[in-house]
């Protein structure tokens, strides 16, 4: 940069500092500061999406599904057959794990097409909606093989309807007509040979069972009620039906702003799709849904938490630090007690001694009123502090000398010079009661069900197996992190942008 460009930048620097007020200087320098930026965008988003809940969620945060339990984050596709077609999804369908033997969920769908030829060598085209076609449904056979080191055999053999077709086996099925699926958990393999003993003991004891899925028909249903099927002999074309994601789409019933009724929502997907961005919880609800209505309890807590912290400590520390003698005496005493004792416990031990089967309202203003109760004693302290500096200056001195009455002091002069410190340590201090808040809930004794928060949501991942199984519930611990994370570094964005020495650099 040449040296005329530099004694330009200088003059307009002088410029702002002698004709800006001083929050126009520390938002100047609050932009410069580029991971506190960052971190109150992410605060802007996190609150907005709090304040617009309900719009944003496509479920009812307290309607259960147990049929979707444990249903993980929905996978969304754009491309169908190498064609962008939209965000489209599959429906669930429950299955058994051939490892674990668990029932999971997987992703499945109805044939909306399907093209070949049967086995007379004649082709055949069916397609939903065209001729009359209601419904494709599939007739599979399947057998199931006990394999050991000295053999196998096969000991049954059964015919059903596939009406909705697994992802997972679909290309084999329909493309080479025929899916192998190994079970190797021995609590399966027992259970399905213990009938068939006499059939299997000339193998001895069987590692595994492979169950072999071969397309046998199709079964084609017409809307005027007749019913046709069509022996396969090979699949040549077939396309499953796709439920695309719906935006401004129609579904359960809230009050927008708490105030309009209304059943808009911002996105959605037909029955019997299921669109879990977050997955579901033990008991079917949608994550997305409950970590957007949990968000209103975790992030508003914190504001009015502050907010009746640090008007107590504001109003109790200056009074003290201006007046002194014995209400300063008695004040610090009492401070100096609360201060004492560990905070978290005193916490839990306030909680504990009320009822836990109060309204989750009644609780959210229990807990407001707690972590007020824990927080001023600290921030009275400071207040009184900078009030005793403040106190013998200068101005504060004039205006004694003039005959001001205390009151005026302390709101005119006082307190503004108070006002910057607070404001930095106040969004220093939401973090921990964000935290706190989590924490009770975590342990069970803050927000209860069927009321959600972040804390509660986490606690459901303190059971190891969830916690395997199923990391998708340690999601709101990631929102938990990201909003303390975001809080702290605007927080120190905020406090070097309040510094005087930075308000002309």
């Amino acid at each position: 940069m040449s040296e005329e460009n530099e004694v330009k930048v200088k003059s307009e620097d002088l410029f702002e500092v002698e004709y800006m007020s001083r929050w126009q200087l520390t938002w100047r320098v609050l932009k410069r500061h580029r991971l506190g930026m960052v971190a109150l965008w992410i605060l802007i988003v996190l609150y907005l999406g709090a304040i617009f809940a309900d719009f944003l969620s496509p479920y009812n945060p307290y309607r259960q599904s147990l049929t979707t339990r444990f249903a993980a984050p929905t996978k969304i596709r754009w491309f169908y057959g190498g064609k962008f077609v939209g965000p489209y999804v599959y429906p669930l369908i429950k299955e058994k794990d051939p490892v674990s033997f668990r029932t999971i969920l997987r992703e499945g769908s109805n044939l909306s097409k399907i093209e070949g030829v049967d086995r007379e060598g004649r082709p055949f085209s069916v397609e939903i909606g065209k001729d009359g076609v209601e419904s494709i449904v599939l007739m599979v056979r399947y057998r199931e093989t006990a394999c050991s080191s000295q053999g196998e055999v096969t000991y049954r053999k059964k015919t059903e309807e596939l009406d909705i077709v697994p992802l997972s086996m679909v290309d084999e099925l329909l493309g080479e007509g025929q899916y192998v699926r190994t079970y190797t958990s021995s609590s399966y393999v027992k259970a399905l040979t213990s009938k068939y003993a006499w059939k299997v003991k000339k193998i001895g004891s069987p590692k595994t069972v492979d169950v072999v899925y071969e397309l046998d028909s199709v079964i084609v249903s017409l809307k005027n009620g007749e019913v046709k099927e069509i022996p396969i002999a090979s699949v040549t074309d077939y396309s499953l039906k796709r439920y695309h994601v719906k935006f401004f789409v129609k579904s359960w019933e809230y009050k927008f702003l708490w105030l309009i009724p209304s059943r808009i929502h911002l996105f959605g997907v037909d029955e019997p799709a299921k669109l879990y961005l977050f997955g579901s919880d033990s008991y079917g609800r949608d994550m997305f849904s409950r970590i957007l209505f949990g968000s209103r309890i975790s992030l508003s807590i914190g504001i009015f938490a502050i907010l009746i912290t640090f008007t107590i400590g504001l109003m109790l520390g200056g009074f003290s630090g201006y007046y002194g003698g014995w209400i300063d005496e008695i004040m610090m005493r009492i401070t100096e007690i609360l201060m004492s004792i560990p905070g978290f416990y005193l916490l839990i031990a306030l909680r504990a001694i009320m009822p836990m089967d109060v309204p989750s309202h009644i609780t959210y203003f229990l807990m407001v009123i707690i972590l007020s109760f824990l927080g001023w004693p600290g921030m009275s302290r400071v207040i009184r502090g900078m009030v005793l500096s403040l106190k013998e200056r200068e101005f504060v001195q004039a205006a004694l000398a003039m005959g001001f009455p205390a009151r005026r002091i302390i709101w005119r002069h006082i307190i503004p010079n108070v006002f910057t410190y607070v404001i930095v340590a106040a969004t220093l201090s939401i973090p921990s009661y964000i935290l706190g808040e989590a924490g009770l809930s975590f342990l069970g004794v803050g927000i209860t069900e069927p009321s959600a928060s972040w804390g509660l949501m986490l606690a459901q991942a303190q059971n190891i197996t969830y916690l395997t199984n199923y990391p998708w519930l340690l999601i709101p611990g990631a929102f938990i992190f990201l909003t303390v994370l975001a809080f702290n570094l605007f927080g120190d964005a905020l406090r070097d942008a309040m510094d005087p020495r930075s308000l002309g650099a």
